[in-house]
């Protein structure tokens, strides 16, 4: 499963180059859109920070772009064709594959698009990975996922129920949850995804 899914980005990394599309966004604005629901999670100058299916680390240039460049990126992706783009743009960053992250640690986590595609096991799989990176973390995670509540659902798709992630994280994961489904990927748009902040301890508190 994880191979056809690297095989199909392959394929939007050959057709749309260093761009939005190659990471399956509509476009740049709407990217930079979710990564703005997604970064508030704290303040991430000086923090280490993992970028989960970093692509080519477009999420770097966000934070770079809103004065919040974290002190050590790290960035992991199933295609390896990403990271020459990704190391470019942030000459100090780290770039790897899942299974070569060993026992990093980091302050943040963020998931962004990631649980999107269906694949067998789609909810096994990603509360699997958020409880995998929390564990990983000294602040939080923050991550997105396609809202069922919605009119329209794309077979190609996962859909999630906000309120059962929220629930997951509450009971598996730790008390300090925030769940975001205010947020607008697409103007014109309605909510049709939400963001979940996952922190270590109550939020504000200095980690």
């Amino acid at each position: 499963m994880t191979r056809r899914i690297a095989d199909h980005y392959r394929a939007l990394l050959r057709e749309h180059g260093d761009s939005a599309e190659a990471a399956q966004y509509s476009s740049r604005e709407s990217q930079f859109r979710r990564f703005a629901a997604l970064a508030p999670i704290a303040d991430l100058r000086g923090k280490r920070v993992l970028d989960f299916g970093c692509g080519t680390a477009s999420f770097h240039e966000y934070l770079a772009g809103i004065d919040q460049t974290p002190a050590q990126y790290t960035g992991v992706d199933v295609v390896g064709e990403f990271f020459d783009i990704a190391r470019e743009k942030v000459p100090g960053g780290h770039f790897c594959l899942p299974d070569a992250l060993g026992d990093a640690e980091f302050d943040y986590a963020f998931v962004s698009g990631v649980f999107n595609n269906r694949r067998k096991g789609n909810r096994k799989f990603w509360q699997e990975t958020v409880q995998s990176l929390f564990a990983r973390c000294r602040g939080g995670v923050a991550f997105n996922m396609m809202s069922t509540y919605v009119d329209f659902q794309d077979p190609n798709l996962f859909y999630e129920a906000p309120e059962r992630a929220f629930g997951f994280l509450k009971r598996e994961v730790t008390p300090y949850v925030v769940l975001r489904h205010d947020y607008l990927p697409k103007l014109g748009s309605v909510p049709f995804e939400f963001a979940l902040y996952a922190y270590r301890d109550a939020p504000g508190l200095k980690v």
